[in-house]
């Protein structure tokens, strides 16, 4: 039997891969609650104590507080590893990622996973990796390996038959021309400027104070969809219903608006005028 399929079910139908990055106070934790919304059911993988913005709705989470395994020192003052005790909540990514690929995980039914932050995941993989190269005096092994992991680990995130959130903060770099540059903060510079390229649609969220007409400060939030003012941001939107700047606190809003069909746009933009 010879069945194709057809690109445009890609779009309509095809789970999303999100890179999103900015600044503290944008609300990236804040985004699982319209994933658990306009989903179902999630899981988030937490490598921060900031879960307060979403305490008040029920999504399930695993907290990962190493790469593979706590690292200590021991009595010789040398790097030591502790394996991580999941009986005792403590996990780290590397077990996580295993227990995802059991059948266990799959009868479990999550329609979408976030990585919150990539930016703690890069922290505790780059801790991982002092205490596996402490006798290695060539550093570029270290980071050769750290580069395989962190991009490795990723793809296989991203590659999940369910949507994708991965957040991560951002960082500023001056470029050449003096330009400020936002990148997503992670070690190593390659790895941070290499991660966009992995995902389908990379959002940058950007938080600005204002005051309304009584002095009173109003943050409003906007999302760079494409290369902007510095950002990175790109989205695979063949029907170009994004514009470069979106004003939007929900990016699933976003995400719904390019899998729409004609008839669908128009109502919504119908709706959005009156």
């Amino acid at each position: 039997m010879f069945n194709v399929m057809k690109t445009s079910d890609i779009q309509k139908n095809g789970p999303t891969k999100v890179l999103l990055y900015a600044h503290h106070g944008f609300g990236k934790t804040y985004q699982c609650r319209f994933y658990q919304k306009r989903y179902g059911k999630g899981l988030i993988l937490s490598g921060e104590a900031g879960l307060k913005s979403i305490e008040d709705v029920d999504i399930d989470y695993l907290p990962f507080s190493s790469w593979d395994g706590r690292i200590v020192k021991d009595s010789a003052d040398r790097l030591a590893i502790r394996e991580a005790d999941p009986s005792k909540g403590d996990y780290s990514f590397r077990s996580i990622m295993q227990m995802m690929q059991s059948e266990e995980f799959k009868k479990q039914g999550y329609n979408w996973v976030a990585v919150d932050s990539l930016t703690e995941l890069s922290e505790r993989l780059l801790e991982w990796l002092e205490y596996k190269h402490q006798d290695n005096k060539n550093g570029f092994e270290k980071w050769g390996d750290y580069g395989r992991l962190m991009l490795g680990s990723l793809k296989w995130i991203r590659d999940l038959p369910i949507h994708v959130l991965v957040t991560c903060l951002a960082m500023e770099e001056q470029d050449a021309n003096d330009v400020t540059q936002y990148w997503p903060l992670v070690k190593g510079k390659s790895v941070a400027k290499h991660i966009p390229a992995l995902f389908d649609h990379v959002l940058c969220g950007v938080r600005i104070t204002e005051k309304d007409q009584k002095g009173m400060p109003k943050v409003r939030r906007y999302v760079a969809t494409d290369e902007v003012s510095g950002w990175h941001g790109k989205v695979r939107d063949p029907l170009n219903r994004l514009k470069p700047y979106e004003e939007v606190s929900d990016i699933t809003e976003l995400l719904a608006r390019m899998s729409m069909d004609d008839a669908e746009f128009g109502k919504a933009n119908k709706k959005e005028e009156e």
